[in-house]
């Protein structure tokens, strides 16, 4: 179904106090804070029926400073970012009945966003006067300086993958704009249909765990609506993580299970085309001296060959990162058995 442009004007009308009482829970995932973590946590506080849930992935650290309204879950291990944002889900629908009810959106945030105060003040207009067929809404991101970020990609298959390692990621979005999906570090869900499709999958521990969401989402006949550059986050980056050789080889070995997942949309053999590309990448890399770029490169591919070699392992279990094991992240954190209100059960690809 094709995404849906969602574009606002300054000026929208308040909502009505009734619109807008617990319209949102905002989940907060952190993997040892950030410099940003303090001010966003207060950012989102002052938002108008807002609940605020922060999520703590490393071991052994402690948020005891917390602003106050903020409910903060630590102490389940590093069970990454999708299943720290179901287990937040989850405990917010045990509260409901002490807490005022279900929340109409859930709004993922990486710890290293800031909200500026204009985005802040409309995000709730933004929620409540969304077209009711959208069911996602994606925000613009900007760096710390102002310049663009990355705030959007395509679905993968044979075909984008192909046309984005000759024309690049701008094209095939433009090319593609009903596979286009917004990135995981700022997006909000109707919580109804967060729900319908389980949520994230706790299979994926790092990466891929919004492409797979986004897939089953607009597999179900979900929409995709988008703010306009008017209401922007920053969003500085997980840049030691995306340095380090261990998550680079993830970033390969989860797109091993979400080829087999979505066979059908991305079409046999996409990961022989996804294997071009990178090696496609490195070669660019190495002609043009960029070798950090050239490294990670290889370090995809071999995580993409060591996940099909060996589709049950889990290395970062033994890692200095120091993962949950799927079977464990599944019992904690899995959605598959709370559907919305008159939904069937959830939708899997």
């Amino acid at each position: 179904m094709p995404a849906a442009l969602f574009t606002t004007m300054r000026g929208l009308a308040a909502p009505r106090r009734a619109d807008i009482m617990h319209i949102l829970l905002a989940v907060v995932v952190s993997h040892g804070g950030s410099p940003h973590l303090a001010g966003l946590l207060g950012a989102l506080t002052t938002l108008t029926g807002c609940r605020v849930a922060l999520v703590e992935n490393q071991p052994g650290h402690s948020h005891h400073d917390a602003p106050a309204g903020v409910r903060v879950y630590q102490g389940h291990g590093n069970i990454g970012y999708g299943t720290a944002v179901n287990l937040a889900v989850r405990h917010t629908l045990d509260d409901e009945p002490g807490q005022g009810g279900r929340p109409g959106w859930v709004l993922v945030v990486n710890s290293d966003v800031a909200i500026p105060d204009d985005t802040r003040e409309m995000l709730p207009k933004l929620l409540a006067q969304a077209p009711a067929d959208v069911d996602v809404l994606g925000f613009g991101m900007c760096t710390d300086d102002g310049g663009p970020g990355r705030s959007t990609a395509v679905l993968p298959n044979r075909r984008t993958s192909a046309f984005t390692a000759v024309r690049g990621e701008a094209a095939a979005i433009a090319r593609w704009p009903a596979l286009r999906y917004p990135v995981g570090a700022f997006f909000a869900i109707r919580t109804d249909m967060f729900l319908r499709i389980g949520g994230f999958d706790p299979t994926f521990w790092l990466y891929y765990e919004e492409t797979d969401l986004f897939a089953r989402l607009l597999a179900a006949g979900g929409r995709i609506g988008w703010c306009d550059g008017a209401w922007p986050v920053r969003h500085t980056g997980g840049t030691t993580a995306g340095q380090a050789a261990e998550l680079q080889r993830e970033l390969g070995r989860a797109a091993v299970p979400y080829a087999r997942r979505h066979r059908g949309s991305t079409g046999r053999g996409w990961l022989l085309v996804h294997a071009a590309q990178l090696v496609l990448l490195v070669a660019r890399k190495l002609v043009t001296g960029q070798w950090p770029d050239a490294t990670r490169g290889v370090q995809i591919l071999v995580g993409m060959l060591q996940g099909m070699l060996w589709p049950g392992w889990e290395p970062a279990v033994r890692s200095r990162w120091r993962a949950v094991p799927a079977p464990a992240r599944r019992r904690l954190a899995a959605l598959d058995a709370v559907p919305g209100p008159g939904d069937g059960p959830a939708v899997h690809g």
